[in-house]
């Protein structure tokens, strides 16, 4: 088989022409430091947020910044160092992506997605599924109001304490407040003032007239669901099954099915499994499958008592943990 010269020459030049690309490429360099737009986890439908853009240290200068979504087609929209990005969060439920890209002459591009879930902070928007209780209160505070309920010698929210002034949304995200509740240290929760017996508890972060709930308040609740006396260093056996519900978020259950746990909720307690923080609000964990709940009584200087859902079991056991180590879902209550 023949070759010609000339097909010899353009094939060699073909090899040349990608070996110097190739070296070429390998002569960039990648960027350093941190895109943390600072977007939220969650947002209420149709509000707008600020990207902060920025945060490439290496190169120095010479970084341009570009943003793209998942839910609209438009122009790439380039924006320098040190600006901001402003969107708005879509009409409908679902989780968005955000991505921030920076391009830099002689760097490879370094990429930053966030992601964004869109939420509508009422009964039969995010929240499907949950009886709505007869009777509210509105905290003076911030004018939020809260659904309440009768439950043995107490009254109870029948939501989790939402209160601004302290604690944080899940993943740091203050609208997510509106639909699980703020997660709170027990010092948050509390002032830092230890309760006991029945109604006894510190007003804390709760509204005026209001208490954190007290050991001798949450053994009061497990009686009136089950008719039973459930001492609080017990497990409660069975009494999950009265306050966990088939209530949906966005579509998923709050509580995933299980063989064992029947989703009762049937004095209207309305327990959503909120999840936790820990390390002073750093981390967060067990939305969608866990809920924490305080006690305003101590166990000791140091550590302080809660109770907890788990979607898995039908119970409804106490812990104890430091008192500014976690964050918690608080439920006020009041003598009736």
């Amino acid at each position: 088989m023949r070759i010609s010269f000339r097909y010899l020459l353009l094939s060699l030049g073909m090899v040349v022409l990608a070996a110097a690309c190739h070296k070429k490429d390998k002569e960039k360099l990648y960027m350093d430091g941190n895109m943390d737009p600072q977007i939220p986890a969650y947002k209420v439908c149709g509000t707008a947020c600020i990207a902060h853009t920025g945060g490439i240290t290496t190169p120095s200068s010479g970084v341009r910044y570009y943003w793209t979504d998942s839910y609209r087609i438009k122009d790439t929209t380039w924006r320098e160092e040190g600006s901001l990005f402003f969107f708005v969060v879509p009409d409908s439920l679902a989780k968005y992506t955000v991505t921030e890209t920076a391009v830099a002459d002689g760097y490879y591009n370094d990429i930053y997605p966030s992601y964004v879930t869109a939420i509508m902070p009422w009964l039969g928007g995010s929240v499907v599924g949950l009886p709505e209780p007869k009777d509210s209160i509105q905290d003076a505070r911030d004018e939020q109001f809260y659904h309440i309920v009768d439950v043995g010698n107490l009254v109870w929210f029948a939501e989790n304490l939402n209160f601004y002034g302290k604690g944080t949304g899940y993943e740091g995200a203050d609208d997510m407040g509106y639909i699980t509740g703020r997660l709170y240290t027990w010092d948050e929760a509390t002032g830092g003032e230890t309760g006991s017996g029945l109604g006894g508890g510190p007003k804390g972060a709760c509204p005026e007239g209001w208490s954190v709930p007290t050991n001798e308040d949450w053994e009061d609740l497990a009686k009136a669901l089950s008719g039973k006396d459930h001492p609080f260093l017990t497990k409660w056996s069975g009494v999950g099954n009265y306050v966990m519900n088939t209530a949906t978020f966005n579509g998923d259950r709050f509580w995933p099915f299980s063989i064992y746990t029947d989703f009762d909720n049937s004095a209207g307690w309305n327990a959503l499994s909120g999840g936790m923080s820990q390390h002073s609000h750093h981390n967060f964990e067990g939305l969608l499958s866990y809920a924490y709940f305080w006690s305003s009584t101590e166990k000791d200087t140091g550590n302080a008592y809660y109770r907890y859902l788990y979607y898995d079991l039908p119970d409804f056991p106490f812990g104890f943990t430091q008192k500014n180590g976690a964050g918690f879902s608080v439920r006020c209550v009041k003598k009736k």
